[in-house]
């Protein structure tokens, strides 16, 4: 992944998806090459149907060439756009590169970002692995399957403390005189002043939410 930095600007972390979003594709990878060779064996038996032996040279290479269309469309092409999507944070900037055949990149200033929510489901949280919602005032950018999610957040929030500007974050003083500062809240069942929340949380059945905004205290 090349990039253009501009001055002074420098690479802090540069990253892809979790792996574990490769397990689906792996899985169905094994399934079709079970059916396809299971499909296979059998045309090869020596009590098939007479009407199914006039149909074995037609069968076999169309059962051989439907798998392999299968694990290109369900394994390869999940693969290719894996290995092809890259999340990358520098002191000024998060640029997201998302591509397969073709590849389209966006960049987000860190100057923009009003609050971090990391977003976990159980499984994700085995793995460390999460989406990080980076929140501006014209809604959220999504980095899907972030590993090490929590890691990711603090350095992007150590990023955006120390952008140079005249109101900085982590309690600089902003135009109006007030002190601006994150507040971090783990949205674990419970509201804001002790009070409990019914039902599942805002992540999902079993997940769990962090959000991190900003505030003038």
């Amino acid at each position: 992944m090349r990039l253009k930095l501009g001055e002074n600007e420098r690479v802090i972390v540069k990253t892809r998806q979790h792996p574990r979003v490769l397990i689906r594709p792996v899985v169905l990878m094994l399934l079709v090459i079970a059916a396809t060779c299971f499909g296979l064996g059998y045309l090869t038996r020596d009590d098939l149907p007479d009407w199914l032996v006039d149909l074995v040279p037609i069968l076999q290479p169309g059962i051989g060439g439907l798998g392999l269309l299968l694990v290109l469309a369900w394994t390869a092409t999940p693969y290719v756009r894996w290995i092809r999507t890259r999340y990358c944070l520098t002191n000024r900037r998060i640029i997201i590169r998302v591509g397969g055949a073709a590849r389209a990149q966006r960049e987000l200033p860190l100057i923009l970002i009003r609050e971090l929510v990391v977003r976990q489901s159980v499984m994700q949280r085995g793995s460390g692995a999460g989406h990080l919602v980076l929140m501006t005032s014209n809604g959220g950018t999504v980095l899907k399957n972030t590993p090490g999610v929590h890691r990711m957040r603090e350095l992007t929030l150590e990023a955006i403390e120390a952008l140079p500007r005249p109101t900085g974050f982590g309690g600089g003083e902003g135009a109006s005189g007030e002190r601006m500062d994150w507040a971090m809240r783990g949205d674990l069942g419970q509201e804001p002043g002790g009070h409990r929340r019914g039902g599942h949380g805002a992540a999902g059945h079993g997940g769990t939410e962090y959000r991190m905004e900003m505030r003038h205290v």
